[in-house]
């Protein structure tokens, strides 16, 4: 502690300069917790997804006004395919709930979803209950925490083209809302955007669109008895509605997620780079500011010397002043990162709702404290040799 008003009067030096450098420091770990905590999510997803699940869609669209759905005639279709365990239709209703900011989708699925998708976190009962209730939904917790809803609560979900094709959310009564019950919450399933599920009936869903438009799905979900046999089961269905009216194409899970995470403008890609550019800004600031402090202050540290400091305890100073402002910056950063994370949705740019959360669990923390650490040391390490090669009697000369 004896050498604490030292190292509190060098970082004070200059109030402005270091009360800039701590928000500019704090910032740039705020985007690099954020970042890393993406990567931790994409991450996630991908080692969450399973290869004995298979998605099944349109692989051309449609010259008809059912666009890129299948019938629900398929379904018999791809049972008939060896290594198929089951198979369930789904159909999207995308809207938004009272704020065209906030975007959501109730995803409509029928009675062999159970079998199809039996990791969805509903109870027996509750199949029961949400199969025989024709207008009910059951509600993740993140997305009733976000949406600020409870079991009993209506959920009107307006509909319109700029939130999913023409005519795919339109009701046979021309109503430009689809009125759900709340059920009941159930809990968060492992990362990404399953978090934000919202499961509701099929048939009513279907029966509710315009005449023509019935008996179509969105894409179907299928479980297989050998994860081994994934791919090739995917081959075998794509095979068995080659020559139908409705080609499909059939991917697992885990290759879905993967391509999903790496394919086109990936945004998992991007993390990183993103999260170098801030940890180098930080290193030019720490480095520059570092530097200079020592330059300005040679005297002072000759001085010291000349009272007996240790050369190693003056390289201890120097990494201290460097050090403090980073882990302060890097531990500020992290919680802003988490205030960042856990805002509302409706309070986000709509082009970032479709974006997982990041996860910042202790690990990203470590990481970020690591980091900083590293930095301080990378930003001192030119000034501590400085101080090596210092000369007592030429400094206090003026030499």
């Amino acid at each position: 502690m004896k050498y604490w008003p030292l190292v509190w009067s060098a970082l004070w030096r200059k109030p402005a300069e270091a009360i800039l450098v701590w928000l500019a420091v704090t910032v740039s770990f705020a985007l690099f917790g954020l970042m890393v905590g993406l990567h931790a999510t994409y991450a996630q997803l991908i080692e969450n997804s399973r290869l004995d699940r298979l998605y099944v869609n349109a692989r051309f669209p449609s010259a008809s006004t059912t666009g890129i759905l299948l019938p629900f005639a398929l379904r018999d279709a791809i049972m008939r395919v060896d290594g198929v365990a089951a198979a369930s239709a789904v159909y999207y209703v995308r809207g938004y709930f009272r704020d065209p900011h906030v975007r959501a989708a109730v995803y409509a699925v029928d009675e062999h979803m159970r079998s199809a998708w039996p990791e969805l976190p509903l109870t027996p009962a509750q199949w029961e209950q949400l199969l025989a209730t024709p207008d009910g939904v059951f509600v993740t917790c993140s997305r009733a925490v976000a949406l600020g809803l409870k079991a009993g609560d209506r959920l009107p979900l307006i509909t319109s083209p700029v939130f999913t094709a023409p005519g795919m959310g339109s009701r046979a009564d021309g109503a430009p809302a689809w009125q759900f019950h709340v059920l009941g919450v159930m809990p968060d399933m492992k990362g990404g955007l399953h978090d934000y599920l919202i499961l509701g009936n099929l048939g009513f869903v279907d029966n509710s669109r315009p005449p023509d438009l019935r008996g179509y799905a969105w894409e179907y979900r299928v479980a297989v008895r050998d994860a081994t046999q994934a791919n090739e089961i995917a081959v075998r269905i794509d095979r068995a509605t080659t020559n139908s009216g409705t080609p499909t194409l059939t991917i697992p899970d885990k290759i879905a997620e993967i391509d999903g995470v790496n394919s086109g403008i990936s945004v998992a890609a991007k993390t990183w780079p993103i999260a170098g550019a801030g940890i180098f800004m930080i290193l030019l600031l720490t480095g520059n500011g570092i530097a200079q402090s020592v330059r300005e202050r040679t005297p002072e540290f000759a001085v010291l010397k000349t009272l007996g400091y240790r050369q190693s305890s003056l390289m201890a100073l120097v990494f201290a002043e460097a050090a403090i402002p980073c882990l302060a910056g890097a531990a500020i950063g992290m919680g802003l990162a988490v205030f960042m994370a856990r805002l509302p949705i409706q309070y986000l740019p709509a082009d970032l709702t479709s974006l997982p959360k990041p996860t910042l669990s202790f690990a990203v923390l470590s990481v970020s404290l690591g980091c900083a650490l590293l930095l301080a040391l990378a930003g001192a390490a030119i000034p501590m040799q400085r101080l090596r090669h210092l000369s007592v009697t030429d400094t206090l000369a003026g030499r």
